[in-house]
């Protein structure tokens, strides 16, 4: 196994297949997991939304980074850890702080960022809510692209679409950098580590 720098086009068109979120997001970095000469993974990194640059830390002066997506496709073993440990250390700003989240929907609940030692800060409660069409659960950003909608919430009331209240995500932190710069990292960092881990099946 091996990891190299994927363009947006490449990570764009897996993405839209294979990730369930079907869409890639604002997009900085990506990364492909390369076995026998072909691709099996692709990992993308992207800027956090405005609140967490915001908050997350006190007088950042490094780079934030989001994990926005993830998407493996052999049964390899450690393959997606293997993925998100080398493409970290491949990421152009070499002092930066990660966050990525685990989707309790999709029965997650950050294995991978366990086994390659994030910090973890506790669950987090979306605002948004998902909209139930065809029995399928769409999140906001689908409904904006598939529909042409700027407010999927007069969208779903106009067409008497049921709103469904997401279930909470598990949020995790990766510092990148020397000792003492994981350690001013940290030490900005705004909210608590919590020492265990959560579980799922």
């Amino acid at each position: 196994m091996r990891v190299v720098k994927l363009d947006k086009k490449v990570c764009k068109e897996w993405i839209e297949i294979k990730h369930y979120r079907h869409t890639l997001g604002i997009f900085w970095e990506g990364f492909g997991l390369v076995i026998d000469g072909k691709i099996q993974g692709v990992i993308c990194y992207g800027q956090p939304s405005a609140p967490i640059q915001k908050y997350a830390f006190k007088d950042r002066d490094f780079r934030l980074y989001e994990l926005t997506r993830l998407v493996i496709q052999t049964k390899k073993k450690n393959a997606a850890s293997f993925l998100i440990a080398n493409s970290l250390k491949m990421l152009k700003e070499k002092k930066s702080a990660v966050i990525s989240y685990a989707d309790s929907a999709q029965g997650h609940c950050g294995i991978v960022y366990q086994a390659t030692n994030w910090l973890y800060t506790g669950e987090v409660k979306a605002h948004d809510k998902f909209y139930l069409v065809d029995g399928k659960k769409l999140h906001p950003t689908t409904i904006r692209d598939r529909y042409g909608v700027t407010s999927p919430v007069k969208w779903a009331k106009a067409n008497s679409v049921q709103m469904v209240q997401p279930e909470p995500k598990q949020r995790y932190f990766y510092f990148n950098g020397n000792k003492r710069e994981c350690r001013n990292m940290l030490k900005k960092l705004k909210y608590t580590v919590i020492n265990i881990y959560p579980k799922c099946d």
